[in-house]
């Protein structure tokens, strides 16, 4: 009866992921979506890396451009491409999680290896589901983790060296992601049992890898004109050139801000906890130590509080990482309750942990992103705490407790994805209840749901940009915050330097036409309302200043939701 039980409830979880992968699939397309779609297409386009293309996350297109290249060569079009990336994604994610699930497997009991490898897969840094640098950051840390792991098991030199390269990926889709190196140098030191061989071949690989990757845009370009794109990319994007005093700052603020939050629930935990012990039989027979039973009880309260305030947070739908509290809760305890571990199961955590918190350490040198959203990019050290807190001497009530907690964060997760969207438009967040959504039904994101406005942007731009525009035109898309799905409407050449979702605009864009004067734009598309130019291009002096006095436009069309300047007369 009771392995029927947990069967049925192992189903229903999974049947809940399922449904989750299907709403992630065909929801939550952002700015950032269309700018890791836009920079893959111009790479497939015939754009060359760095000189050509000066978005900071370049080096994160080959596996989006890979899947859109299969997808143009099938179907010849781009019509739907949006909806195909998003299926992309929900599936190797499942697999990746299925994969982990047998990896942990062999060493853990089946409900937390399980419960690890559903959280990997309910858990979207972004709550985006095609292959988005944040999204593959995680992937492949993951996958670096599995190779480590099955080496150290079975001491297999080709996982060792498929674990290089899974680096290697990781830190295409995040330089920073460099630094995990020497977490992977460390594990090996204290657990492989040819420490100096396997450092050598693993270090060998990365350095081989990256020397030949480095090498080649070195020599490709020239010394000189490398430095001189790389100095141009950074001038365009200051917000990943924050000096380290700065971001620190910031960070210690973060912690200021939220550690009442803390100190709040930890003190409630306590509090309802003894209630408990004092009214109620609650903590009897919860362990063998009365110490024990009060800690487990004082845990399982503060999580509670956890969970309702998270349940209240999603209605309020004002922060999308609002989880990431409970994140650092759940490190926090697995790292209190690490002492209970040995063996397989200590090998296992140390080596999620270490890749995890470097991943998350990584995210925040590179971007200005605070510190709590951040969380999400360590979750293979979050989920890694399921292993001591569901370990050590723990009696049958804790272990239900415990249990219920899981289920519980599980089933918020899943009820966030389906009452909060974050809408094509980029602007914050949506009651999918509540609000009125529609389906986009022409162009690259044909079939994704989004609200009313970002479906009704795509039905009117996509053919007016048909009626405008030519194949071949040079364009560039500017805006505030800019959706850039416009370049795969018609087979154009990115005429900008960067299709980031959040542009600047300054002297930098006239060094990159300097080095490129093949990519001055013949038509400029500038986000605008009915003629009203949006209010940050109106302000830009030095945008403004180019548009009148230098690119001087002979012919401007106003659109619904795009103002078209013409450097020829149509």
């Amino acid at each position: 009866m009771k392995l029927k039980r947990e069967k049925i409830i192992y189903i229903a979880l999974t049947v809940m992921a399922v449904f989750c992968g299907v709403i992630w699939s065909v929801t939550n397309i952002a700015h950032d979506c269309a700018y890791q779609i836009s920079m893959s297409w111009r790479l497939l386009s015939g754009d060359r890396m760095f000189l050509e293309m000066w978005e900071p996350h370049q080096t994160s297109v080959f596996l989006p451009a890979v899947l859109m290249w299969i997808y143009e060569k099938i179907f010849h079009t781009t019509t739907g491409i949006v909806l195909y990336l998003q299926i992309c994604g929900i599936l190797i994610r499942g697999a990746i999680a299925f994969l982990l699930y047998r990896i942990l497997g062999k060493a853990l009991k089946k409900p937390v290896a399980y419960g690890m490898a559903l959280l990997f897969f309910m858990i979207s840094p972004k709550d985006y589901a095609l292959p988005e640098f944040a999204n593959m950051q995680l992937w492949y840390s993951a996958l670096l983790f599995c190779c480590l792991y099955g080496y150290l098991r079975s001491g297999k030199r080709m996982l060792l060296a498929a674990g290089a390269i899974c680096l290697c990926l990781e830190v295409l889709a995040y330089p920073s992601c460099l630094i995990v190196y020497f977490g992977i140098a460390g594990l090996l030191a204290c657990y492989s049992e040819n420490r100096k061989k396997d450092i050598l071949l693993f270090t060998g690989i990365c350095v081989g890898l990256g020397s030949a990757v480095g090498g080649y845009f070195l020599f490709s370009l020239g010394p000189d004109t490398f430095r001189q794109c790389l100095e141009g990319m950074l001038a365009l994007e200051p917000s990943h050139t924050v000096g380290m005093g700065d971001k620190l700052l910031g960070y210690l603020k973060d912690i200021l801000k939220v550690l009442p939050v803390f100190l709040i629930v930890g003190a409630g935990g306590f509090g309802i906890s003894r209630l408990f012990l004092l009214f109620g039989r609650a903590g009897k027979g919860m362990a063998t130590k009365k110490g024990q039973a009060k800690g487990q009880l004082w845990f399982l309260c503060s999580a509670g509080i956890f969970l309702a305030g998270f349940f209240l947070n999603i209605l309020s739908v004002e922060n999308r990482t609002a989880y990431s509290l409970i994140f650092l809760f759940l490190a926090a305890a697995g790292l209190w309750n690490v002492k209970v571990l040995a063996g397989e199961e200590k090998r296992i955590y140390m080596c999620l942990s270490v890749i995890g918190g470097l991943g998350f350490g990584a995210t925040l040198l590179l971007s200005d992103m605070p510190l709590y959203p951040s969380a999400a990019y360590g979750l293979l050290a979050v989920i890694a705490a399921l292993i001591p807190i569901a370990g050590g001497e723990i009696s049958e009530g804790t272990r239900k407790g415990l249990f219920s907690c899981f289920v519980c964060f599980v089933v918020l997760l899943a009820f966030r994805c389906v009452y909060i969207r974050t809408p094509m438009t980029g602007r914050g967040q949506i009651c999918s209840v509540l609000s009125d959504l529609s389906v986009v039904r022409a162009g690259p994101a044909w079939g994704i749901i989004t609200d009313e406005l970002g479906a009704c942007i795509q039905r009117d731009s996509y053919p007016e940009w048909k009626e405008w525009i030519r194949p071949g035109d040079r364009v560039w898309i500017i805006g505030s915050v800019v959706d850039t799905l416009g370049y795969l409407y018609v087979d154009v050449e990115t005429a900008g330097p960067s299709t980031m979702s959040t542009p600047s605009y300054s002297d930098a864009v006239l060094e990159y036409w300097r080095l490129n004067p093949d990519k001055y734009p013949d038509v400029v598309v500038a986000e605008s309302y009915m003629g009203n130019l949006a209010y940050e291009l109106q302000i830009n002096e030095w945008l403004q200043s180019w548009l009148e006095e230098e690119y001087q436009p002979e012919q401007i069309v106003d659109g619904i939701y795009w103002k078209y300047y013409f450097r020829k007369k149509r």
